[in-house]
C-alpha cells in the first residue's frame, strides 16, 4: 500500500499530476476499484488547473460499495464486481485459532478471604447499582422536587381531569406542573388558570407545526426548575401516590429512570369536579377495551398494558437486557442530569411512536438504569369506540425506520458486506488515539474500515502530533462518511483515549492503537460473542507481534481463560478488545494522570461492571518498534501497575489486602505478593 500512501501525500500537497501517475500504478497492483475514486479526483483537479489541494476523502472499497448500494454514488458493473471479490477475500481470511487450553482460573497464590465485589445479574440490575452508590452530591433544597411536563394538543376536558388528579397528590415533596401546548386550537389557558391556586403550574406553547411531540416535550423540559423531571401525557391521569413513589426512588438513586404502568378506563361521563369530590374515583373504575391495538393487548375482554407481563418476568426490568424498549414516555420520571449526558428528545420524530425507544436507548447507552414502579400507575383516558387524533399504526410504520437507523443495539444483525448500507448511527465504533503516527495511521484505519462487519465507524483523536499526522488525517479522511477525527493539544494516552471514545456513537467499541492493525474478521469474532450473551461488558482476543513491515516476530502473550482473579494479578486482556459503550459509561473512563498502565487500569474498571469473554483467536497485529509505551519507562510502568490494582481493590471495598511488588529492585518484574493490611 506504499504506492497509495505516497500518492495520498502528493495529492494532499497539491501535486496532482504526480499523484495521478502513482494512483494509476497502484490500480495495476491492487485493482481499479481500490483507487478509481482517487484517480477521478486527480483528473478533476488537473482539469481545473488548481494550485490548491482538494479536501476529499480517500474511500476504501467497503465504503464505496455501501454508498453505491444506497444510491449515493454510482459504480460501474466492473468496479462493483471487483469490490465484491475483495469482500469475498476478506470473508475468507479467518483469524488463527489457538484452541483452548485448560488453566486454573484462580491463581494458586490467591489469598483466602480476598473476595471481589459481586457483578450485576444483568446489564440493568438496578439493585446492584443501588448497592454501588456510596457518595452523592448534596443538592440545594430549592432543587429537590419534581417538574412534571404534560404535553397536550387540544383535549382540554381530559387535561382538566389529569390536572385535578395532580392537584390531589399525597406527597411530602414539592412539585410543579408544566402544561406544554403543541399549538392547540382549544383555549387551554382557561383550564390551566383553574389550578393556579392549587398547583404550582405554568403553560408554555408552540405554534401548530403538525405532530411535534418531541419538540413540545423539550420545550416543557427546558422550563423545568427541579432536579427531577417527569413526562406525563395529558390523557394519563396519575394515581394519588404517583409523585411520592417517583420521588422516593429518585432520591435513593438518581441513576435510575422510572417507568409507570397504565390502566385503561373510560372517563367520558366524568368531569374534573368529580375527581375533586372523590380523589380515589379513577382507581375504582372498571378497565375497558380501547379501540386502538397499538400499545396494549387484550386480556379477558379488556385492554391491558402490554409491558406488564414483561415487568413481572424480569423483576420490574431488573433482569431485562433491553429495558429502553419499555420506556413509554407518557409516564416516566428521571433526573434532569440525564438530559446533559444523553441528550434531549429527538425532534426528527414527527409521527407517532419511536421517540421514546430512541431516547431510552441513549439513556441506556449512557449508563442509566430502568425500573418499573407500581406506585407510578396512571389511568389512560381513552373511551371505547373513540379514536385518538393521531393515527398510531400509520405513524409507527414511519418511525420504526428512524428507530432502526438510530438504535443499533437490539435492532441490528451482521449484514452481508455485498448488501450493506450506512446507518445514521453505527453498531460498532473503533477508536484510535493517535500521536506521531504518520507512517502507520493509514494502514491502521484501513484495517478497521475493511472489516467483514461494515456497520462501523472509525473515531480518531490526534493528540497534538508534530510529524504531520493531523495533516494526513485531513487529506485522507475529511468528508469520509465512516471516519471521524479531532485534534487536540497533547495530553497523553489517557486524555486522547477519553476524547476518542467520547467521539464514538456505536454501542460496541473496539480499541485499536495507531501503529497496529486488525485481521479482517476481528470485529465479527467479538460481535458474535456479544450477540450470544447480552450480559458481557467486554470481549477480547489475542495478538501477534510483528515488525514495521508486518513480518512475524512472535505470537503475543495469551492467557487462555478469563477470570477476574487472574486479571487482578496480571494484564491478561490482550488486544483486540471490544467493550460496550454502556459498560464504559459506568466507569470513570481512562486515568489521565498516568502515562502507562492506562489500559490495565481501564479494563480493571470495566471488569467491575460486567463479565468478560476471551476468544483464543489471533485477531490483532501489534507492531513492535521500541517506542511502545509498555516497553519504555519500566520503573514508572511497574509503579503504576501496582497502583492501579490497589485502587481497583479499594473501589470494591477490599481493605484487608494490599498488592505489592516482590522484586523491588527489578523494574521489569511483575512478581507480587498480597500483604495483609494492618490497622
Amino acid at each position: 500500500m506504499r504506492l497509495i500512501k505516497t500518492a495520498n501525500d502528493l495529492f494532499s500537497k497539491g501535486k496532482f499530476g504526480e499523484a495521478l501517475g502513482l494512483y494509476k500504478k497502484a490500480s495495476k497492483v491492487y485493482g481499479d476499484c481500490v483507487v478509481k475514486f482517487n484517480i477521478e479526483l486527480c483528473e478533476k483537479a488537473i482539469a481545473a488547473n488548481s494550485d490548491q489541494g482538494v479536501a476529499a476523502a480517500v474511500l476504501d472499497p467497503v465504503t464505496k460499495l455501501m454508498l453505491h448500494n444506497a444510491g449515493e454514488i454510482v459504480l460501474d458493473e466492473t468496479e462493483v464486481s471487483s469490490i465484491h471479490k475483495f469482500c469475498e477475500q476478506q470473508k475468507k481470511r479467518k483469524s488463527e485459532d489457538l484452541g483452548d487450553k485448560a488453566v486454573n482460573p484462580i491463581p494458586s497464590d490467591w489469598p483466602k478471604g480476598l473476595t471481589l465485589a459481586p457483578l450485576p445479574e444483568g446489564t440493568n440490575d438496578f439493585s446492584w447499582a443501588d448497592e454501588r452508590v456510596t457518595v452523592r452530591e448534596s443538592k440545594g433544597a430549592e432543587n429537590v422536587g419534581l417538574s412534571i411536563v404534560v404535553p397536550t394538543f387540544n383535549r382540554s376536558r381530559i387535561l382538566d381531569i389529569t390536572l385535578s388528579c395532580l392537584a390531589a397528590q399525597i406527597t411530602d415533596f414539592p412539585y410543579e406542573v408544566i402544561v406544554a401546548d403543541d399549538g392547540s386550537k382549544e383555549d387551554l389557558a382557561k383550564v390551566v388558570r383553574k389550578y393556579e391556586d392549587r398547583l404550582d403550574i405554568k403553560l408554555v406553547r408552540q405554534r401548530d407545526y403538525g405532530y411535534q411531540l418531541c419538540a413540545v416535550r423539550n420545550l416543557g423540559l427546558r422550563t423545568a426548575k427541579y432536579d427531577y423531571v417527569s413526562i406525563l401525557d395529558c390523557d394519563m391521569a396519575p394515581g394519588r401516590i404517583w409523585v411520592q413513589s417517583y420521588m422516593e426512588l429518585l432520591l435513593s438513586n438518581d441513576d435510575v429512570a422510572l417507568i409507570g404502568p397504565r390502566k385503561y378506563i373510560d372517563t367520558e361521563e366524568l368531569t374534573a369536579d368529580d375527581i375533586e369530590k372523590n380523589p380515589d374515583l379513577l382507581a375504582s373504575l372498571p378497565e375497558v377495551r380501547t379501540n386502538s391495538t397499538v400499545g396494549n393487548t387484550v386480556k379477558d375482554t379488556v385492554s391491558v398494558d402490554w409491558r406488564l407481563e414483561h415487568f413481572a418476568k424480569t423483576d420490574n426490568l431488573r433482569l431485562c437486557d433491553s429495558p429502553f424498549r419499555y420506556f413509554s414516555g407518557g409516564n416516566v420520571a428521571f433526573a434532569r442530569k440525564w438530559l446533559d449526558k444523553a441528550g434531549w428528545f429527538d425532534e426528527e420524530f414527527t409521527h407517532w411512536g419511536g421517540e421514546d425507544n430512541e431516547f431510552g436507548y441513549r439513556l441506556y447507552r449512557a449508563g442509566c438504569y430502568f425500573r418499573a414502579v407500581d406506585g407510578g400507575m396512571a389511568y389512560h383516558q381513552e373511551p371505547p369506540g373513540k379514536e385518538n387524533e393521531t393515527d398510531r399504526a400509520a405513524g409507527k410504520q414511519i418511525t420504526i425506520k428512524i428507530v432502526q437507523q438510530k438504535v443499533p443495539y437490539f435492532y441490528r444483525k451482521i449484514e452481508d458486506l455485498k448488501q450493506s448500507v450506512m446507518k445514521k448511527v453505527p453498531l460498532v465504533s473503533i477508536y484510535i488515539p493517535a500521536y506521531n503516527c504518520k507512517e502507520t495511521i493509514e494502514r491502521c484505519v484501513n484495517s478497521a474500515l475493511n472489516q467483514t462487519v461494515s456497520d462501523l465507524e472509525v473515531c480518531i483523536c490526534d493528540d497534538g502530533s508534530t510529524d504531520g499526522t493531523g495533516e494526513l488525517l485531513r487529506s485522507l479522511y475529511s468528508g469520509h462518511p465512516r471516519v471521524r477525527f479531532v485534534s487536540r493539544e497533547n495530553g497523553g494516552i489517557g486524555a486522547a483515549s477519553n476524547t476518542a471514545v467520547k467521539l464514538t456513537r456505536g454501542f460496541y467499541i473496539g480499541q485499536l492503537d495507531s501503529d497496529d492493525y486488525l485481521e479482517p474478521d476481528a470485529v465479527e469474532v467479538c460481535l458474535r460473542e456479544f450477540f450470544a450473551d447480552k450480559k458481557l461488558a467486554c470481549v477480547y482476543t489475542t495478538n501477534r507481534n510483528v515488525d514495521a513491515e508486518g513480518k512475524l516476530i512472535s505470537n503475543g502473550y495469551n492467557w487462555p481463560q478469563y477470570s477476574r482473579e487472574k486479571l487482578t494479578t496480571a494484564m491478561i486482556c490482550h488486544h483486540f478488545r471490544m467493550f460496550t459503550a454502556r459498560a464504559w459509561n459506568l466507569t470513570e473512563g481512562f486515568d489521565e494522570k498516568i502515562v502507562n498502565a492506562v489500559d490495565y487500569d481501564m479494563y480493571l474498571k470495566l471488569s467491575e461492571v460486567g463479565p468478560f469473554k476471551h476468544v483464543n483467536k489471533i485477531c490483532y497485529n501489534r507492531v513492535l518498534h521500541g517506542d511502545n509505551t509498555s516497553i519504555k519507562q519500566l520503573g514508572e510502568q511497574k509503579e503504576n501497575h501496582f497502583r492501579v490494582v490497589n485502587e481497583y481493590l479499594s473501589r470494591q471495598g477490599v481493605r484487608d489486602f494490599r498488592y505489592i511488588p516482590k522484586d523491588l529492585g527489578d523494574d521489569s518484574s511483575r512478581k507480587y505478593v498480597f500483604e495483609v493490611s494492618k490497622f
